[in-house]
């Protein structure tokens, strides 16, 4: 799935602000260290604060900060509010859809539901950790023991 530069934007600030926890951090900066609009993140950042996900300071010495901690930010979450082109149909109970739709359009219901699902593994304390080059291990996150080594394969009379 590909996700719109809204939604790609809005995690940039985030995951900016989450390295410096506590901080306030103007548009300004943010916008020189992505190459990003300075009226776009102006918009981003109020739909941010309307969400509840940042808080914005005015004056000088203004800026935004995160509303909460990284680690209680889901991604899953997250993406799901930002992301227009992500939310069910009118009248579709998220990952349920009816017997009655066409079968693609359930089979495209229970996909957006398994992309919600697979993102809220995340929060946004994993995208710090990334940036920071402390990836999680995403094979525990996704399989419920260590994969194993393939077997070599032998061929017969060879040892």
């Amino acid at each position: 799935m590909i996700l719109t530069k809204h939604t790609s934007y809005s995690v940039r600030i985030l995951i900016h602000l989450a390295i410096s926890p506590g901080r306030k951090v103007s548009i300004a900066s943010i916008a020189e260290t992505y190459d990003i609009s300075r009226n776009h993140l102006m918009k981003l950042s109020q739909n941010l604060a309307r969400l509840g996900y940042v808080v914005g300071y005015r004056g000088k010495g203004g800026g935004i900060a995160l509303a909460r901690p990284a680690q209680n930010i889901n991604l899953g979450h997250l993406v799901q509010q930002i992301e227009r082109n992500l939310q069910p149909a009118d009248g579709i109970v998220p990952g349920q859809p009816s017997q009655d739709m066409p079968l693609f359009d359930q089979a495209a219901e229970y996909a957006r539901a398994a992309y919600i699902e697979t993102l809220s593994k995340f929060t946004l304390a994993d995208l710090v950790d990334d940036a920071e080059g402390k990836r999680p291990t995403m094979v525990r996150m996704f399989t419920p023991e260590p994969l194993k080594a393939a077997a070599t394969p032998t061929s017969p009379g060879i040892s």
